[in-house]
């Protein structure tokens, strides 16, 4: 029996040292370190244009209405492509569709920079690049989100999506908008110009990956008909359309636009200079560094569910210290804490969808939760606009922070949508199913509603 405890001490140093190591173990292979280095260096283009075209939409409109329609009009083609999307991504490659979207968003990159440089830019031609833009993101969200499982090992998916966000939150989300924030107050053009040959690198690291297959053809021809099994297949199971639901709320008249309101609360109310927007978004990047780090070495949790939803929760309520934000330090406080909670849920989020749903199923159930979670965003966005011009950026905060924090409650407290972790024993969380495999729980029947 000494034996036999021993045995099982080292076994679980042996798998606390694997978890720990796993986010350099993605390295190791080759597929997995092409997409990371190319997305990484993508998104440290992104960093910069974020800042970038939002400090132009600032000085061409200077007002947080315009601002709002800006990313809204970004959002609604996404939103509205995404299912059609997935689909998409379910009948060709997901590398070559990722191919397609960075050069076609490299393009659109140049042909603004022209613009700009010509001095004839008007707000609707950057309302038409937006839209634009956000068409190819309805193709690259679903296609990166069921390439991953197919280029990274079943026991190193919580590490894969992890180091995904660790890298867009280190170099995307913290050193690019600290740079974007200097390049954009020198020059905007020059700053779009690096976030468009950012894209080519990203192109030359998806050719330089070797070729995937097309997922396994469906017998139904109708794109239509295969929308409608990945609504099905969602809606019969109560754990991902009450999730879907549940962060479509926080998303619309919380997260998405604080990228809006903070960089205008910054700039018009506290008079900020322009580089403290760049640092704004840096300090959301480091903060999520250190949440994607975390999740990348954390054991699955027993109840994902309740974990996932308790870090968002408390994400969500970092909102309410905008009540109380006079100096431009307070208004750090919501980023910082924030970031990683949304980074350590989501990574938990991704996990349980490509382990859980089946691989022919994954690129349109991913559309489906890109859709309903960020559906009504563009509204939202389009309401925090009007709501904190006329009652002030401060009490939108605190009004919306509260609002968010009951789909939390409801969910935390909800015996259906748990219910696929209630059968879970703690030996199943350092076992692996087969790739694409669906587990056996209760919820797979038909659907209860």
């Amino acid at each position: 029996m000494y034996v036999a405890l021993l045995l099982n001490r080292r076994t679980v140093r042996f798998d606390s040292v694997k978890k720990r190591r796993a986010l350099l173990e993605i390295f190791r292979h080759r597929e997995p370190r092409l997409l990371i280095t190319g997305q990484t260096v993508s998104g440290f283009g992104d960093g910069i244009a974020n800042v970038a075209l939002t400090l132009l939409v600032l000085d061409t409109t200077h007002s947080v209405s315009r601002l709002a329609v800006f990313a809204a009009a970004r959002m609604v083609p996404t939103v509205a492509f995404l299912l059609i999307g997935g689909a998409i991504v379910d009948r060709f490659s997901r590398r070559l569709l990722l191919l397609l979207s960075d050069l076609s968003r490299a393009l659109l990159t140049a042909a603004l920079v022209a613009f700009i440089v010509s001095g004839t830019l008007q707000f609707w031609e950057l309302l038409v690049f937006a839209v634009l833009f956000g068409t190819f993101d309805a193709v690259f969200m679903p296609a990166i989100s069921a390439l991953t499982p197919e280029i990274v090992p079943e026991d190193l998916l919580n590490a894969m999506n992890a180091v995904r966000p660790l890298s867009s939150s280190f170099v995307g989300n913290m050193l690019g908008p600290a740079v974007g924030g200097l390049l954009a107050a020198w020059s905007t053009s020059f700053a779009l110009s690096v976030d468009c040959a950012t894209f080519f690198v990203s192109a030359g690291a998806l050719i330089l990956m070797h070729a995937t297959p097309k997922p396994p053809s469906s017998d139904e021809a109708n794109m239509f008909h295969e929308i409608r099994v990945g609504l099905r297949y969602v809606r019969k199971n109560a754990w991902i359309w009450t999730t879907l639901v549940g962060v479509s709320l926080p998303n619309a008249i919380l997260f998405v636009p604080t990228s809006v309101l903070l960089p205008f609360y910054l700039v018009h109310d506290l008079h900020s200079h322009k580089f403290v927007v760049g640092l704004l978004f840096a300090a959301f990047g480091l903060a999520g560094t250190f949440g994607a780090l975390y999740a990348g070495s954390m054991k699955t949790p027993r109840h994902r569910i309740r974990v996932m939803w308790s870090v968002w929760t408390f994400g969500a309520a970092s909102a309410l210290t905008m009540g109380f934000a006079t100096h431009t330090w307070e208004v750090f406080i919501m980023p910082i804490v924030s970031a990683p909670t949304m980074y350590i849920g989501n990574v938990i989020w991704e996990s349980m969808i490509q382990s859980e749903v089946p691989r022919e199923l994954l690129g349109r159930v991913a559309s489906v939760d890109w859709f309903v979670s960020l559906g009504i965003s563009p509204i939202g966005l389009v309401l925090a606009g009007a709501l904190s011009s006329r009652f002030g950026v401060q009490r939108y905060f605190v009004v919306a922070g509260l609002i968010c924090l009951i789909p939390g409650i409801l969910i935390l407290i909800s015996r259906k949508v748990n219910a696929i972790d209630a059968h879970r024993e703690p030996s199943e969380l350092t076992q692996t199913s087969e790739p694409g495999s669906v587990l056996s729980t209760p919820l797979e029947g038909p659907p209860p509603d």
